[in-house]
């Protein structure tokens, strides 16, 4: 079965609008989960507002286009504003729900790698979320009426993290948790604004936006072969030449505030870095990195346990990022066992 594919133009609102339409049925789905999450940790409707309204108030002001995308998501696929803005900044609020207002906790997601291929740099990204989200991944090709096209997978009801545009900027997002997070724009709109970047330069400035909630590791590959990791925190940010990147800082003044480096993150770093040094530079060899599973269950190919239900770890989609040729490889589920399909970002416009 191939993936839902939404073409989204005009203002920001029809362009949310267009997803939220497109993409209703795989957004249900995946807010369900949000709601099931959310009523499991004691949170009701009103509770959210008081929750999420922080960080409404900060993008409003910072990225107001992209709350007004949200909005028109959350008509066009019949959902509350609240519950749509929730999945959006699940980053920023899990760990207000699960400990309380102001209280961050670590959370480990994704994997990311650069192999330097005779056409280009090939960008292999796991996107590691809950369980509860399985089967919920759509692409879409975002054209505003300013700024570059951006072809991406995305879980329903979020914006775009990772992807590629037309410039052929290709980028990775993985989560990284530190303890200076505070209330501001959330990390995934800061991810969205840094899918426009023209270049190096302009996708390190966007990453690095101030004023933002808390922070990721960008993994970056561009067409001139050029790769790059930009990590961020809420307050704190590097620049670093990198092929291979995790969930812990590399960086030793991002790591003075980050969570201290778990076993899980570390394992999977080394292992994609051995793999990366030794693989064939070609797409077969960024897939066999995606689909390891040395090390399980903290493999890079991470599988659920059925015993942890809605809330356990998983892969949503592996992808494969081609900056010279704009174009995304992507299998829904697991690198070891999904059914890749390519996309050309030219061919769709």
């Amino acid at each position: 079965m191939g993936f839902i594919v939404v073409r989204a133009t005009g203002t920001p609102f029809e362009r949310g609008r267009s997803i939220g339409l497109g993409m209703g049925e795989a957004i249900e789905h995946s807010l369900g989960f949000v709601r099931r999450y959310l009523d499991a940790h004691g949170v009701g409707p009103h509770g959210l507002d008081h929750v999420v309204s922080p960080y409404v108030a900060a993008a409003e002001v910072a990225v107001p286009h992209l709350v007004e995308q949200l909005r028109g998501m959350a008509d066009g696929a019949e959902q509350p504003f609240p519950v749509i803005v929730a999945a959006n900044a699940f980053e920023e609020i899990y760990g207000q729900v699960e400990l309380g207002i102001g209280s961050v906790a670590p959370l480990e997601r994704c994997t990311d790698v650069v192999l330097q291929g005779p056409d280009g740099p090939l960008l292999g990204h796991t996107e590691q979320w809950y369980a509860g989200d399985e089967g919920a991944v759509g692409i879409v090709l975002d054209m505003p009426e300013h700024g570059p096209a951006v072809l991406a997978p995305v879980v329903a009801g979020t914006l775009p993290l990772v992807g590629i545009n037309e410039h052929g900027v290709a980028v990775g997002a993985m989560s990284l948790s530190a303890r200076d997070e505070c209330f501001g724009v959330p990390r995934a709109l800061v991810a969205r604004e840094v899918l426009d970047a023209r270049d190096a330069e302009d996708a390190t400035t966007r990453a690095r936006r101030s004023g933002r909630a808390g922070g990721y590791s960008y993994q970056f590959a561009f067409p001139d072969g050029g790769a790059l990791v930009v990590e961020t925190t809420g307050l704190r940010e590097s620049v670093m030449a990198a092929n291979v990147h995790t969930n812990h800082a590399l960086d030793p003044s991002v790591a003075e505030v980050t969570f201290p480096s778990s076993t899980g993150s570390r394992h999977r770093f080394a292992r994609a870095a051995i793999l990366a040094s030794t693989a064939e530079p070609t797409f077969d060899g960024v897939v066999g990195i995606l689909a390891d599973h040395d090390g399980a269950p903290e493999s890079i190919c991470a599988h659920p346990d059925p015993a942890d239900g809605d809330e356990g770890s998983t892969i949503l989609f592996a992808m494969v990022a081609e900056p010279a040729r704009r174009s995304l490889t992507i299998a829904s589920g697991h690198a070891c066992t999904g059914e890749f399909e390519t996309f050309a970002l030219d061919d769709l416009r």
